[in-house]
């Protein structure tokens, strides 16, 4: 059963349970919410062809933030009425000519909607895809013409989109020693690239460049993941293409298994498998036969040995760039001594052992490059706590001072964060100065002096910049255009409630405040005249309550400084990157970032 067939069923099944209390509307950030009624998105769902007009506007500003959900007393799922319905909406929608935006203006461009849909069927990226679904992508995409020359995107920016080349010709460098330019890849008329931004929220790898006159095709990461999530071949298609090139890319860094010659890495790789893990997911079991190696390339994992039937102890964490499983293979152990597990999201690279040691064999430097580099460190450094015996008066969530500054770093989502505020408590005198500064600089203020505490180090309730945001970063985004802006800032709540830290406080819209005595004279101001309004005067008209919408640090950009940290007297507050001094001693935390001047 295809994946439209599913939603179908899904919302004539829900449509049915609903019991009309209005909650999932009232919780939707959506202007239009307020336009339509349970009644008529009922009707809708039962209708072949979509017809009333508040419907069509309110499921085609839908973004699917799945924020109704929650707020059904039934437990329906909202979001799939919602979406059958807009699947409707986009089938019907007549044939009309695109829009081309050449630096800031906007024209129509050479293509019609089912035009560039009939094109992209022979686009191999697409192939499989029904077209009704191609269709629906293309009118939320935007078409972009690029003069010779011109810079898409820089290297080591996010670029939350997929391009898809139309015309012309792109071209992929990257930035080498000395600033030296280096050519990695020409993309003509059917390549793309963008899908490590989509499907793992990375940074482009690669700056990218016109070479010519050439016309791309932007697909905005949301309308990307409903594709994936609607069409089962194209998630195929995806998930395959972002292992080749995940691996291909990964494999190409100076700093992969330091030291080895670049061609050993290629022959390393060539029969490596990249592996996706959710955050609990088990990569190896204590006792378990070693076989492969591996070589983590983004995220955390714990490692862990048990210490009875009901406890265990943490050793290391396992990060990017670091190898595990090659040790008990070099000492040819039966089982593995440890259990590895994803903390967070996190990719590793899998290599077979057999593989691995006849590639060495080949090259008689490898093994001592590879024993020279960092990759082995901390593998070793979890195989020497295996032999230290676990003190009997530990209880189950007690650890070393070393293992609870991971913990709190890893366990509690700061490793995943840069530029993180800290607070040292112990010279702290709490004078505000910090939220005041903060909210002077901003207009609203975007940190909360309390959060997580460890030992007297404060971590206050703010936008930690994490690698892999819930919601678009605002420092890492380039200029981008009008309408995609408005689509990522649509619904301030559901930014806050895609924040899994609660970092992004709610503001109403404040407008140019009317000077008291203005207010007092039209009986505005509060009080005995609020009540009492002057002669003549119409009847006061309650006023809807103005739009809220999540705001966040965002590093004071454009500034030469943090006002936070700059407003503090005492020297209290700092700036830090979790991942710097993992895995180092919370205890040593401020006295090191002091010392590297932060």
């Amino acid at each position: 059963m295809d994946a439209r067939n599913t939603v179908a069923q899904s919302a004539t099944r829900d449509v049915m349970a609903c019991i009309g209390c209005n909650d999932c509307l009232i919780a939707c950030p959506l202007p239009q919410a307020s336009l339509v009624t349970i009644a008529e998105l009922n009707h809708a769902v039962e209708q072949t062809v979509v017809t009333n007009p508040a419907v069509v506007d309110f499921v085609t500003a839908c973004t699917q933030c799945r924020q109704c959900v929650p707020a059904c007393p039934a437990d329906l799922s909202r979001a799939d009425m919602v979406l059958f319905n807009k699947m409707k909406v986009e089938d019907t929608v007549p044939n009309y000519t695109l829009l081309l935006q050449v630096g800031q203006q906007v024209s129509p461009s050479p293509w019609a909607l089912d035009d560039l849909t009939a094109r992209m069927a022979h686009v191999a990226l697409f192939a499989g895809v029904p077209a009704t679904d191609v269709r629906a992508l293309l009118q939320k995409v935007t078409l972009r013409q690029l003069a010779a020359g011109e810079l898409l995107v820089r290297e080591g920016e996010f670029f939350d989109r997929m391009c898809v080349i139309l015309s012309g010709g792109l071209e992929q460098w990257a930035e080498g020693h000395g600033g030296v330019r280096v050519h990695v890849l020409d993309l003509g008329p059917g390549s793309f690239f963008g899908e490590l931004a989509v499907i793992a929220d990375q940074p482009e790898p690669y700056a990218v460049v016109a070479r010519e006159l050439s016309v791309v095709l932007e697909i905005p990461k949301t309308a990307l993941q409903r594709l994936m999530d609607t069409s089962p071949s194209f998630k195929t298609t995806m998930d395959e293409l972002y292992r080749r090139r995940a691996l291909f890319t990964y494999a190409r860094r100076p700093d992969v298994l330091g030291g080895f010659p670049e061609q050993a890495v290629e022959e390393i790789f060539s029969r490596a498998q990249l592996r996706m893990l959710r955050a609990g997911e088990v990569v190896l079991k204590e006792d378990a036969p070693p076989g492969d190696v591996y070589l983590v390339r983004t995220g955390f994992l714990k490692v862990s040995r048990r210490v009875d039937a009901e406890r265990e102890a943490v050793l290391v964490y396992f990060r990017e760039g670091d190898l595990f499983g090659l040790l008990p293979l070099l000492h040819g152990e039966r089982g593995h001594a440890y259990t590895v597990l994803a903390t967070t999201r996190a990719e590793v690279v899998v290599i077979p052992g057999s593989h691995f040691f006849a590639v060495m064999s080949r090259y008689p430097n490898a093994r001592a490059a590879l024993e020279a580099g960092q990759g082995l460190e901390v593998e070793r450094v979890a195989r020497s706590a295996l032999f230290s015996p676990p003190s009997p008066a530990l209880g189950p969530k007690d650890a070393t001072r070393a293992v609870m500054s991971m913990d709190v770093l890893v366990e509690k989502g700061l490793a995943t964060g840069s530029e993180v505020l800290v607070v040292d408590t112990n010279v702290c005198v709490n004078c505000q100065n910090c939220v005041d500064a903060c909210a002077r600089r901003h207009k609203y203020g975007r940190l909360q002096l309390r959060g997580l505490q460890v030992d007297h180090f404060l971590f206050p309730t703010a936008c930690r910049h994490c690698e892999r945001p819930g919601v678009p970063p605002v420092q890492r985004q380039r200029h981008r255009s009008l309408a995609e802006r408005r689509d990522h800032h649509r619904g301030g709540q559901l930014h806050r409630l895609r924040c899994v830290r609660r970092a992004m406080p709610l503001r109403q819209h404040q407008h140019a405040p009317r000077r008291a005595a203005e207010a007092y004279l039209h009986g505005e101001a509060d009080g005995l005249l609020a009540r009492r309004p002057r002669a003549g005067a119409s009847p006061r008209v309650a006023q809807p309550e103005r739009p809220r919408k999540a705001v966040k640090c965002d590093l004071c950009a454009g500034y030469d400084d943090y006002a936070c940290v700059s407003a503090c007297p005492v020297g209290a507050a700092f700036r830090i990157d979790p991942r710097s001094i993992l895995p180092a001693d919370a205890a040593q935390l401020g006295l090191a970032m002091k010392k590297e001047g932060r």
